[in-house]
């Protein structure tokens, strides 16, 4: 595509004054949970508990679209809410998450000593505004009660106790202890909706697809039945979105009688709107963005805070719109950029960090270059409102236009919610998954950082995982966790102190991963069946290419892509403490292995010295020393070469790796003992294919060549996330942003696959702690996500300012 009418001005970062006071109003508000999805999902599951589990999920979110209180506020253009609250997320019970957390704690024969460690240590809780005594009595007595023993855990925990993987935890104590667990399979999460389907053919045209393909259907097909409810979900889903929409037109219309002249006519213009679109195929780009807002809020309504929707190439759905308005007179720049400032601050409604990952540039389907107008609008539009809780995926190819990268690198002085990808790796390796050439072209970033089909797919991208770190710690420990008791967890491996080769490590390191890998496996087959059986999507699914065209849900593989996740992080963590074994034990021989592993287990108590020397002598990632690099190399390699051997979903798609953190690196140290690179129980871990903390001393450009050295040509298809912090005033002036956009050039080249930057110092992030109400919209990149910074935790804080920061370029 060719950028003709953008305007290439200085960068503002100020938004207009009709989206500063919606973005004001957001962020002035708490982080809530609302109970009214619940109350409607538990009323419909009582009344149809013998239904097929399509129609009851269908039944529910029409429920639940009709009684929500609607609301359309002063200076808004785009309408749709997701919850009664402003900034609440809809509290999703079928899944069963919300029903054990709470069952536990509003138990009264568990103690409060273990309730307190549960609070303390769940980040979730931590976050939300708590219920009301009156909300808590009816979770107790109204709720909960309806849906013990009929959840998706519930029926996950009896798939997996049936198939001997589940260890009971029986004291009040252990259980609030559950999150210790280093092999996991949770849920099935961050996906991207059908937005190109909805905006082709809206709901009405889904609806009557539905119907067409339910018309064709003979008694004798195979799966006969199923296919049938599947179409009459879908046919209820698609309606009810349509009758969602028009009370918002409904409503607008009423407003528009006591409103101002202009305040009028803007309403009567959402009327419009709300009548037309996502039913019908929008003819505007405000028709469009209206279109792609509103799928995005019934989505999230009909999964609940569970999943996380991302928007996907929302740039090449909107192009075509804004080039025949704008050829038509019917927009204005500066109004296709404020309506994409108002669609920013929206997503950062979100409680959940990271449903709003949007994607932006890269190549088209037919590998030309897709950078357009609308790309370039996101850059400013995001500058203008600041990332919030936005993660803007940057794709990055060979054709992408130099100044394009330069705008980028721009953006960074005014927010650091955005991510660098490499077509040039990516699009290969998606290949390599079975994608299509056109298809893996056309990928989106999902989540954090995960490549994804457009529309087509459901290879959710999380859920899944196995803790690196504690492998490790496994593979050191004869398969025991320190900080559970000592409490067997992985493969019985040799005592340490029987290693007699560097080799004899990583071997016991290969094993524990394999252990970890195959168990993790037996488990998310058995959570996806229990999906498919009985929590199916058939909104989601009536978007997805693939599923109306098979009659299949998205959890019974209906998709045309169905891949599964098995993520990790901490690459920097196990490289160092590998290197650090292979330094101190195998090569100067400053202690014998049974001595290392002692001193971890005393957490390096009198051993201040030896301490220090694997901090600050032993070799470590991210300086350029090949050997190390190798060894990082190796850890990669082995990890995909494990992970994807396994088939997924009964053979539909593959298990895909990922090393991405998403602040769970904090969580993960706690979980473990101290470690051969010098780091004490309890720390953080590395945070995903990032050097750890601190130990980059041969500058910027060294650490990025070993990282694209170490993970080029690791298949880690499911992401990885590559942080950097920089000193802010590195791209104060023209040549600073040359400078750093020829160092992010020199990087892709090399191979690297992605990278998040920072640009901001540690005296802010420090005053920012001290003074939050100085910094309403600082925003960070945790990792993948964005957020920000005063509204995450103070660990996660502290781990962020203990980044190294990168003082030239």
């Amino acid at each position: 595509m060719v950028v003709q009418n953008v305007k290439m001005t200085p960068l503002q970062g100020i938004p207009t004054e009709r989206v500063r006071k919606i973005k004001d109003k957001m962020l002035s508000q708490p982080f809530e949970y609302d109970l009214k999805r619940a109350r409607c999902y538990t009323r419909i599951w009582k009344q149809m508990e013998n239904s097929h589990p399509y129609i009851k999920k269908a039944k529910a979110l029409e429920e639940f679209l009709r009684c929500l209180p609607i609301r359309i506020d002063d200076d808004e253009l785009l309408v749709g809410v997701k919850s009664s609250k402003i900034r609440a997320d809809p509290f999703e019970i079928e899944l069963g998450r919300h029903v054990r957390t709470y069952d536990f704690l509003l138990n009264d024969s568990i103690d409060e000593k273990a309730k307190e460690y549960f609070r303390r240590h769940n980040p979730i809780l931590r976050r939300y505004v708590p219920f009301s005594e009156q909300e808590l009595n009816e979770l107790k007595n109204d709720i909960i009660p309806v849906w013990k023993g009929k959840t998706l855990a519930d029926r996950k925990r009896e798939l997996w106790r049936e198939a001997g993987l589940l260890k009971e935890k029986k004291g009040s104590i252990e259980r609030a202890m559950s999150w210790i667990n280093p092999f996991y399979a949770e849920m099935q999460g961050h996906t991207i909706p059908g937005y190109r389907r909805v905006l082709k053919i809206g709901f009405k045209g889904i609806e009557k697809r539905a119907t067409e393909e339910l018309e064709k259907l003979k008694d004798t097909d195979e799966d006969y039945e199923n296919r049938r409810i599947f179409y009459e979900a879908v046919q209820v889903c698609a309606r009810a979105v349509c009758d969602y929409s028009n009370r918002y037109a409904d409503l607008a219309i009423k407003m528009a009688e006591n409103a101002s002249e202009h305040r009028k006519a803007e309403l009567l213009d959402i009327a419009e709107r709300a009548r037309r679109v996502p039913a019908l195929p929008p003819r505007t780009f405000m028709e469009a963005l209206q279109s792609v807002w509103m799928t995005n809020v019934v989505m999230e309504m009909s999964y609940g805070e569970g999943n996380i929707f991302s928007q996907g190439r929302v740039d090449q759905y909107l192009y075509p719109y804004y080039v025949a308005d704008l050829a038509e007179g019917h927009i204005t720049y500066e109004e296709a950029l404020e309506a994409i400032e108002e669609y920013l601050v929206k997503l950062a409604s979100v409680v959940i960090a990271g449903q709003n990952n949007i994607t932006i540039g890269g190549l088209d389907k037919d590998g030309n270059d897709a950078t357009n107008d609308v790309s370039y609008m996101f850059l400013e539009a995001i500058a203008n409102v600041k990332s919030l809780l936005n993660t803007l995926s940057i794709r990055i190819s060979s054709k992408t236009p130099r100044d394009f990268l330069k705008r980028v690198i721009e953006t960074y002085r005014f927010t650091a919610g955005m991510g660098i990808h490499n077509d040039e790796i990516l699009v290969p390796q998606l290949q390599k998954d079975g994608y299509s050439l056109e298809d893996a072209r056309d990928y989106s970033l999902v989540g954090c950082v995960e490549p994804h089909g457009t529309g087509n797919d459901f290879s959710y991208t999380a859920g899944n995982g196995v803790r690196l770190s504690i492998v490790l710690h496994l593979a050191l420990n004869e398969g025991r966790i320190l900080v559970a008791g000592n409490r067997q967890f992985g493969a019985k491996t040799p005592d340490p102190s029987t290693f007699k080769t560097f080799e004899d490590v990583k071997q016991a390191f290969v094993d524990q991963f394999s252990f970890g890998v195959d168990l993790v496996v037996k488990k998310a087959e058995l959570k996806d069946r229990a999906f498919a059986e009985g929590f199916p999507s058939p909104l989601l699914s009536s978007t997805i290419e693939g599923c109306l065209e098979s009659g299949k849900d998205v959890t019974r593989n209906g998709a045309r892509y169905n891949n599964n996740p098995i993520g990790c992080q901490a690459l920097a963590t196990v490289t160092n403490s590998l290197a650090a074994i292979r330094w101190a034990v195998f090569e100067e021989k400053l202690l014998t292995m049974g001595e290392l592993a002692t001193h971890l287990r005393n957490n390096f108590k009198g051993a201040d010295k030896l301490k220090e020397l694997l901090r600050n002598k032993a070799p470590k990632y991210g300086n350029g020393d090949e050997r190390v690099d190798e060894l990082a190399k190796w850890v990669a390699n082995t990890l995909c070469d494990i992970v994807r051997k396994h088939p997924a979903r009964d053979g539909a798609g593959i298990y895909r790796p990922c090393l991405v953190s998403s602040g769970l690196n904090i969580l993960e140290g706690r979980m473990l003992g101290a470690t051969p690179d010098g780091r004490l129980s309890g720390e953080a871990v590395s945070n995903g294919i990032s050097p750890a903390n601190g130990t980059e001393k041969n500058g910027l450009t060294m650490t990025l060549r070993s990282v694209a050295f170490a993970t080029k040509n690791a298949l880690l298809t499911d992401g990885a996330t590559m942080n950097i912090r920089i000193n802010p005033s590195l791209i104060e002036t023209d040549e600073g942003v040359d400078k750093l956009t020829s160092i992010v050039e020199a990087y892709l080249e090399l191979g690297g696959r992605e990278l998040q930057i920072n640009p901001i110092s540690s005296e802010t992030l420090r005053d920012a702690q001290v003074h939050p109400e100085k910094y309403p919209d600082l925003s960070v990149k945790v990792t993948g996500y964005s957020a920000r910074f005063i509204e995450v935790g103070r660990s996660l804080q502290n781990d962020i300012i203990a980044r190294t920061v990168f003082n030239e370029l």
